[in-house]
């Protein structure tokens, strides 16, 4: 008997479970989608270090799934607590009927079960066609062969999200129970004339508290913008921690003088039922100021990790052509003593039969390019200068220059005399430079001051590397550089054509080879460029994978409580709006009422995190900017776009369900 009232209450309820069964279904598809990446990797023709990133995702991956399972968990046991709240007239009825709260919980936990078995049964199915999709993204981001593509369902992502899935189901039908056992019936019986307390009676007290929510963002504001992202884990927790503390002030004072502000607008309150709306909001922000404060902070990591994770691809991707001149490059720092023995390693490789090569030296200054260039900068260098990092002006050969822009097919700018040029691959501080040479006409160098060439700038790498590390380099007459204490040896390779493949392999094993040597205290660096490319793409598809599994995932959940807690009221609402109706009230203006009611709560935590947004993706923008240039205007379009969809879709689902129950 209780199996067959669980499946009919399940069927006669579903549009009350709807929005639950489908967030729980998408949920399910992502898990286990995003979980059978490892799946993936077999019919994918990757090589070694696209073959790692992949690991290493599956690892983060693994670790995120962790922590959103418990996010899940949460949530989902949020909203199971506003759908028992939804039906406590009907479980109030069968206690007067006479059945126990035992035989009661029961038919919740097969409900459950039956939702839970649904979702998991429909999530699996669309998570396994979702996956295909993202074998055909991962191959794009890893930029490899699709030809060995083939259909791919993964064991072990399936058992993975049941296990997960099962255990949160398993939590919520404990939980059911025990919220059962502490009802009693005159409660159930009467919850839909209950009103909600206020939580704050006087305006002036709410108005303080409200006062204290906007000094809290704000000094959490000024903190991020003014130390950024990597200046101090302190500084960056106190900030997330006053962000958070003066978002829950915010939405908790609201319910205290929201109202009574808005009343003085006469022409706004009494303007045909905004009374009653604005008391609907009034009583929404007073119940669920603590929810509201969640969704917020879920928001805004959303918006963030959307924007900045396309961001931090584009960054990484878009200066590859600059920071790549050479097909392979092998370095290393060295004292003054070791600089001779390296030189000679490197010349002892016999690279010669696989292309141009040259080996050369750079030398330290010890002076810090901050004093040259703070004068001079721009706003994409700000940041950089102003994070006090302590990068030091590096000095190189005139000839040795002149070989490596040869080496390269471009022509080196001509220098005569003392004349000093000033390298750099870093786009952010490409303008302050070029106004230094500009504006100055000579720099000074342990000392000596120097004249600065006409053309005394220009953008070049001077060796093979995955991000724009060359801060500020000055080219030097050849004898001037040979009192200068030596800071890094490195050897640079160009191809001939035909002899990359075996050519990456020699590299490669070259690089072991030395790096085993006892005469060798130090640790040779370095990096193909096809082995730059692979680890490029394969940390910006890391970024884009992250941030998109977090980001809807929380974009979901967040959409989803907030149409449960809509949906939820509404049944007690109906009388209200009844009322309306016996008062004269049309069905448009009803529809209208409803829209803006239910317009105005998603709104709210929205508006909150777009503001946080603005400050926070500035800032890790602007970290960004030490890998190098990015833009986050289109990243903004993108995650806009997926907001509007996702949470205007549950927007007008829940308008959509709100009429209907309320009709």
């Amino acid at each position: 008997m209780y199996f067959k009232l669980s499946l009919r209450n399940v069927k006669r309820s579903f549009k009350d479970y709807a929005i639950y069964f489908l967030t729980i279904t998408f949920a399910v598809c992502l898990f286990y989608s995003f979980n059978s990446i490892s799946a993936q990797k077999a019919m994918l023709d990757l090589s070694s270090t696209q073959s790692d990133m992949i690991d290493v995702l599956m690892r983060m991956i693994g670790a995120i799934s962790v922590f959103i399972s418990v996010v899940l968990a949460f949530l989902i046991l949020f909203a199971n607590r506003f759908l028992i709240k939804r039906r406590q007239k009907e479980l109030g009825m069968y206690m007067t009927l006479g059945m126990s709260k035992y035989h009661i919980s029961r038919i919740l936990v097969m409900e459950t079960f039956f939702i839970g078995l649904m979702s998991l049964a429909v999530g699996l199915g669309l998570g396994v066609l979702l996956s295909q999709g993202l074998s055909v993204l991962t191959g794009a981001l890893f930029k490899v062969d699709m030809n060995a593509y083939e259909f791919v369902f993964s064991t072990e992502a399936m058992i993975k999200t049941v296990i997960y899935f099962g255990i949160i189901f398993l939590v919520v039908m404990v939980t059911n129970i025990l919220v059962m056992s502490r009802y009693k019936l005159i409660d159930l019986l009467t919850a839909s004339r209950k009103n909600q307390k206020l939580k704050l009676r006087k305006t002036s007290t709410a108005v303080i508290v409200f006062i204290s929510s906007l000094i809290f963002l704000g000094i959490a504001y000024g903190m991020m913008l003014e130390y950024g992202v990597f200046y101090d884990n302190t500084v960056l927790w106190v900030s997330i921690a006053l962000g958070a503390v003066g978002t829950f002030l915010f939405f908790f004072s609201l319910s205290g003088f929201l109202l009574n502000v808005l009343k003085k607008n006469e022409k706004l309150y009494y303007n045909h039922i905004n009374m009653f709306v604005l008391r609907q909001i009034n009583s929404k922000v007073n119940s669920t100021f603590v929810s509201m404060t969640i969704i917020c902070l879920m928001l805004f990591f959303t918006i963030g990790v959307l924007s900045t994770g396309f961001s931090l691809k584009e960054s990484l991707e878009k200066e590859l052509d600059q920071t790549t001149p050479y097909d392979a490059t092998l370095y290393d720092y060295v004292d003054g003593e070791e600089v001779g023995t390296l030189k000679e390693a490197f010349n002892n490789l016999e690279l010669n039969e696989y292309g141009e090569t040259i080996v050369f030296t750079r030398h330290r200054t010890d002076e810090r390019i901050i004093n040259y260039l703070k004068p001079y900068s721009t706003r994409d260098s700000n940041t950089f200068l102003d994070q006090d990092r302590g990068v030091d002006l590096e000095v190189m050969k005139r000839s040795d220059y002149e070989e490596l822009v040869k080496m390269q097919g471009k022509e080196p700018i001509s220098l005569k005399g003392e004349e000093v040029l000033l390298l750099t691959n870093r786009t952010n501080l490409e303008e302050s430079i070029r106004r230094f040479v500009e504006q100055e006409e000579e720099i000074k160098i342990r000392g000596k001051s120097y004249p600065i060439a006409s053309k005394g700038m220009q953008m070049l790498s001077t060796k093979t590397d995955s991000v724009a590390m060359e801060f500020m380099t000055a080219v030097l007459p050849d004898e001037m550089t040979e009192q200068l204490p030596a800071f890094s040896v490195t050897l640079n390779v160009q191809y001939e054509e035909g002899k990359q493949g075996v050519a990456d392999e020699k590299i490669q094993e070259a690089r072991r080879m030395l790096n085993q040597r006892s005469d060798l205290s130090t640790h040779v660096l370095g990096t193909t460029k096809t082995g730059a490319y692979e680890r490029s793409t394969g940390t910006s598809a890391v970024a884009v994978y992250i941030g998109v599994y977090l980001g809807i995932v929380f974009l979901i959940s967040s959409a989803a409580i907030l149409a449960l807690q809509q949906l939820s009221e509404a049944s007690e609402n109906m009388e209200r709006y009844s009322m309306l109706k016996k008062i004269g009230v049309t069905q448009k203006g009803i529809h209208q009422s409803i829209f803006k009611q239910v317009f105005v709560y998603f709104m709210m935590p929205l508006a909150l995190a777009i503001i946080h947004s603005i400050f926070g993706i500035k800032v890790v923008n602007d970290a960004l900017l030490t890998a190098g240039q990015s833009s986050v205007l289109l990243p903004s379009f993108i995650t806009a776009g997926v907001i509007i969809i996702v949470y205007g879709g549950y927007f007008l689902a829940t308008y959509s369900g709100y009429k209907s129950i309320v009709k």
